[in-house]
């Protein structure tokens, strides 16, 4: 039942798409521009308030009418094009680092933080007596810095 009613609707669309242009051809639409015009004309016949609309809106311009410099929009897109095609690379380098950044996890981003703190909280020791990495950790708990006991 169901691929009857998928081959009907597919029928009547067929239907209707080849009724339409079948009427168009009929009429005359598509054939020279004397057949065009007299099918216009019957068009306005059949309906007669359509020739006021569409003389009302569908007047172009006149050439006073329209004062627009043309030659600077032209140069601006061209400028505008030629700009985005030079910055391209640099355009498609920000937005790889920003969806890496957009993608990673918050606690990715947290981890990346957390020694930048570490760093920044552990007293300054000379290169000759650095202490290992666990042992300046464990200072860093026991001691809090100067500027945290004020």
């Amino acid at each position: 039942m169901n691929k009857v009613l998928k081959a009907a609707w597919f029928a009547t669309k067929v239907g209707i798409g080849g009724g339409v242009v079948y009427v168009t051809v009929d009429q005359g639409i598509w054939g020279s521009s004397h057949h065009s015009t007299a099918a216009y004309e019957r068009l306005f016949d059949i309906m007669p308030g359509t020739k006021s609309v569409s003389e009302k809106y569908l007047q172009l311009p006149k050439k006073d009418d329209v004062n627009v410099n043309f030659r600077s929009y032209w140069n601006s897109g061209v400028f505008y094009t030629f700009d985005f095609i030079a910055n391209l690379p640099s355009k498609v380098g920000n937005l790889k680092d920003y969806i890496v950044d957009f993608a990673s996890s918050p606690a990715d981003k947290k981890e990346n933080e957390a020694p930048s703190k570490a760093e920044e909280t552990t007293p300054v020791q000379s290169e000759a007596t650095e202490a290992p990495p666990a042992a300046a950790e464990a200072s860093s708990e026991e001691k809090p810095p100067a500027e945290e006991t004020k």
